[in-house]
């Protein structure tokens, strides 16, 4: 309990609800970049669980993370960054457990409303409670129970509408102490190249347009964050309104044979479109944690050159 007492921010009652709320986001998103620790989290979507264990390290300012997954397919993976924050598009676990791009309150209050309502418990743990509530409905909210003495997200529920949870990431068991043999062995897994390890995208803060292609709308707040264009020529861009994500994946190589289509994945909408440009036929994909009806927008509004 003196640990406790010693560690946990004290929060005077003359201070503005925002001021804690920004704090306790701001620990939150430099926890993945400080912090050893181990443990058990659970990850839930569309009717499917997953169990993962996970061992963090940072050496020399680099974050070094790897996963055991408990259950259904023996898999592993691994992730490393300098700055705490790998953009890897598509992958909803990986900005779940790693929350290193959420903004400050400044930034959040334009587009949600940042409520902390009281404390809690998570992996027999005390955590602040804090409810992101969207202004409008082009994106979803989020429910985020962060450690009260470290910082670190122990429990994240993302929210429709209507308040279903769509997606559910929650630690069941969790130590701050990582032996150092147990920090070696992840060191040397990593160093190994035995376990694939996906390719962060560059952070790219220009114009939202890459080779041509524009996305000329997008919701209220929403910034191109990451760009990436790989060996098979497909070109991504990453945007975020500082917790929201969404990329939009432009493939010339596209199997020419799908239709146009929309599909939805517990929190994870994807809308498939068709653009001929160039001389060549790309299939243009919006994939993301937004409600269906951002995605039709945005895809609805690329545009390839000055078309």
């Amino acid at each position: 309990m003196s640990l406790f007492l010693l560690s946990a921010p004290v929060w005077g009652e003359g201070q503005s609800q925002s001021v804690m709320v920004d704090d306790i986001l701001g620990r939150m998103s430099s926890a993945n970049r400080e912090l050893d620790y181990q443990g058990i989290f659970t990850y839930e979507y569309a009717g499917v669980l997953k169990s993962v264990k996970v061992t963090h390290v940072v050496r020399d300012g680099i974050a070094y993370q790897h996963w055991y997954y408990l259950n259904g397919p023996r898999q592993e993976a691994v992730r490393f960054s300098a700055d705490g924050a790998c953009s890897v598009p598509g992958d909803n676990l990986e900005r779940s457990v790693n929350p290193t791009a959420v903004g400050g309150s400044d930034r959040l209050n334009n587009h949600y409303e940042l409520q902390l309502r009281g404390s809690g418990r998570v992996a027999d743990r005390s955590v602040w409670l804090i409810h992101i509530v969207p202004r409008d409905m082009l994106r979803y909210g989020y429910v985020f129970a962060v450690d009260q003495q470290t910082g670190l997200l122990l429990q994240s529920l993302l929210l429709d509408s209507d308040k279903r949870v769509l997606e559910r990431f929650q630690y069941m068991d969790v130590s701050f102490a990582v032996a150092p043999d147990v920090a070696e062995a992840v060191l040397a897994r990593i160093e190994s190249g035995e376990v694939a390890t996906p390719q962060c995208l560059a952070s790219e803060q220009s114009a939202n347009t890459i080779q041509g292609w524009q996305a000329a709308w997008l919701p209220p707040g929403f910034a191109l964050a990451s760009s990436e264009k790989d060996d098979r020529g497909v070109e991504t861009l990453v945007f975020s309104d500082g917790l929201s994500v969404f990329s939009i994946f432009f493939d010339p190589t596209g199997n020419q044979q799908l239709p146009e289509v929309q599909a939805q994945r517990g929190a994870t909408v994807a809308q498939m479109i068709r653009i001929e440009a160039a001389g060549r036929n790309y299939l243009v994909s919006v994939v993301g944690e937004v409600p269906v009806e951002t995605a039709q927008r945005v895809a609805g509004f690329i545009k390839y050159g000055s078309d």
